[in-house]
């Protein structure tokens, strides 16, 4: 009975050195001084709040991503902007660095709190375009992929990876609306809705789908929101709720992720037909 007990204790005390180590290290590096946290959010921002005109949506966005103070931050459907015109709302919430993508159609863009560089601009094969810009020393993809054509989608994300992969990106995110279902989602997306192929690829390429780490399959939902109630398929659209908007990172960076979510509370219901989706990560500080 006494060996049994010293073992008892013997297991007990090497159990709680390991999860203290643990514990250890991960504060060691969530909190040290050469680490700062960040936030990174994209979003779908619904045919560029009407071009522009509609001034009731851009108070509210702004005001919104004002409260949640991101890094970083990626959109799609930047209709009728420019850089400039971007660069004036981005100020509404103190993002000084801007980029688009083109200024025609359905751009991407990217604003940022501290510098950002444009390393691409790709249209040729990528849909919507592909945005590359080099932020905190890490590459960031936006991103929007054909939300009607399955090969063409599924072409466009093959391109994505062969870019990454002859770029040697290995410090890189990418993100969008990718119009395409991930496998992890199964459980409760419709059958009907399956689309696996794309999310697929960029899983195959060990690009990491970091809202799926960390938020339950109730809360995972980034598409459609409440914005589109009053149109015929509104009833429709909501019983399908649906995971389309991503951010995925390479294996580098997967260790810094510390946290995700999917913005689909009453607070966005009315801003866009997509709910944003953002990560949190803890970098080495400039």
């Amino acid at each position: 009975m006494k060996l049994v007990s010293i073992g008892k204790v013997i297991l007990f005390l090497f159990i709680l050195f390991v999860c203290s180590g643990i514990t250890a290290q991960s504060y060691e590096r969530d909190w040290r001084t050469d680490r700062q946290k960040i936030k990174i959010i994209s979003y779908n921002i619904m045919d560029g709040f009407s071009n522009g005109a509609d001034k009731d949506r851009i108070a509210r966005f702004t005001a919104w991503v004002k409260e949640q103070s991101p890094d970083v931050l990626a959109l799609n459907e930047l209709c009728g902007f420019t850089e400039a015109k971007l660069k004036e709302l981005a100020a509404g919430y103190g993002h000084p660095y801007v980029a688009i993508v083109k200024e025609n159609g359905y751009p991407v863009g990217l604003t940022s709190r501290t510098p950002l560089k444009v390393i691409d601009r790709k249209i040729d094969g990528y849909g919507h375009g592909l945005l590359h810009c080099k932020v905190l020393d890490m590459d960031f993809l936006v991103t929007h992929l054909n939300p009607s054509d399955r090969l063409k989608r599924k072409k466009e994300a093959d391109n994505i990876v062969d870019y990454i992969n002859s770029n040697q990106l290995t410090n890189c995110l990418l993100m969008g609306d990718m119009n395409a279902h991930s496998p992890f989602d199964a459980s409760w997306t419709d059958e009907h809705l399956e689309d696996y192929a794309v999310i697929s690829t960029f899983m195959a390429a060990s690009l990491h789908d970091i809202c799926y780490m960390f938020t339950p399959d109730s809360q995972r939902y980034s598409f459609p929101s409440r914005i589109l109630a009053g149109s015929p398929k509104g009833d429709a659209l909501r019983r399908q709720q649906e995971r389309i908007d991503f951010i995925f990172v390479t294996d580098s960076l997967r260790p810094d992720c510390v946290d995700a979510q999917i913005y689909n509370g009453p607070e966005n219901d009315y801003l866009s037909d997509h709910y944003p989706v953002g990560i949190s990560m803890f970098i080495p500080k400039k």
